[in-house]
């Protein structure tokens, strides 16, 4: 039987954060002696240092900053929209810091993303951005921080992992969404589509419980159907609710795409135009469709550019936020009943 290695694994210096509770860039600006952090604080971390034995690879490091410009890009897939174009934002602003992007799709496969995060770990990229498959548990991404290799969270994250996270107040957008739709005189809402384990998804729903409870509306006139955010999925989940018997009054759906689908149940039905519909996401043909979609934008463009100087500044010691959420907005065209859209906006 081959013989077990049994030593304790270094410490990294995420580790180090996590025994001085500060955060992973703190404990780095507190290593380089660069930033500003408070006595305390920096006491606080070369206490843990020096608890936890972490020696820190001057070699290593200077190989991820200087010699290495390629950030791992993992993505569930960039036939979704919006993933789409938060990565058209990320690419944008890593090359203009000079860095490039190594994209992979992980088709929401915990056993792909784990092969994928070997490769990566193989190829030594400088950093990691990922959208993180359903499912995946905080072991799965220890490789990535074993080496002190930068590790940032898009729009879902992994437990309390002390990583960079950048995302949406979604509670906030589900909350927009049911006051727009009760201001119309909805008198029941439907949330359509979103997996049941997504945390997008709960935090939307917590807002839309909270804004129908704030105009005193029944828990009865709310109701939630799941499925695949993708059309077809909306699709399914819009006949589901109308073959229900649920009355069809206002409808939130989890994402752009969804409700493309949902739109064709819709019409199949013969209420084309007569259902109200905000959605989320607010995709670059959210416009186009008929009527035009009322949506929540988070701006994705922005939201990947954000996360690329989040990142840059991660690897280069600069001071930066660790977690950063995007305040959605309302953009209002036909679909949820307003009659005076926007003009459409010039390609």
């Amino acid at each position: 039987m081959p013989a077990t290695d049994d030593r304790p694994k270094p410490a990294t210096l995420l580790d180090v954060a996590e025994r001085a509770g500060v955060s992973r860039a703190t404990a780095s600006l507190v290593l380089r002696g660069t930033g500003r952090v408070s006595q305390p604080t920096r006491d606080r971390v070369l206490q843990a240092m020096t608890d936890l034995g972490y020696i820190y690879n001057r070699g290593a490091a200077s190989l991820r900053t200087r010699d290495n410009n390629v950030i791992g890009v993992l993505v569930t897939t960039v036939t979704n929209p919006f993933f789409a174009e938060v990565i058209i934002g990320l690419e944008e602003r890593l090359g203009e810091l000079g860095y490039v992007c190594l994209i992979a799709n992980t088709l929401n496969d915990t056993t792909r993303q784990d092969q994928l995060i070997t490769f990566l770990q193989e190829t030594s990229v400088a950093g990691v951005v990922m959208v993180p498959a359903f499912g995946t548990e905080p072991a799965a991404i220890d490789t990535l921080t074993a080496r002190d290799r930068p590790l940032l969270f898009l729009t879902r994250r992994i437990g309390d992992t002390g990583n960079l996270y950048i995302g949406t107040d979604d509670i906030t957008g589900g909350r927009l969404a049911t006051d727009h739709l009760i201001w119309h005189g909805c008198n029941t809402i439907t949330y359509l589509g979103g997996r049941e384990d997504a945390i997008a998804r709960h935090d939307r729903i917590h807002g839309v419980r909270e804004s129908a409870a704030n105009h005193g509306y029944a828990p009865d006139s709310l109701s939630f159907i799941a499925s695949p955010t993708n059309a077809r999925g909306g699709l399914a989940a819009a006949r589901e609710l109308l073959q229900s018997g649920t009355p069809i009054d206002g409808i939130i759906c989890h994402s752009d795409t969804v409700a493309l689908g949902a739109y064709r149940a819709f019409h199949d039905a013969g209420l084309a135009g007569t259902v109200k519909v905000v959605s989320f996401d607010n995709v670059d043909n959210a416009e186009l469709i008929e009527p035009p979609l009322t949506t929540l934008s988070s701006n994705p463009r922005q939201l990947g550019r954000t996360a690329a100087q989040q990142i840059y500044d991660e690897l280069n010691d600069e001071e930066g936020a660790d977690t950063t959420l995007f305040e959605p907005e309302l953009i209002i065209r036909r679909s949820c009943g307003c009659h005076s859209p926007r003009p459409m906006a010039n390609p």
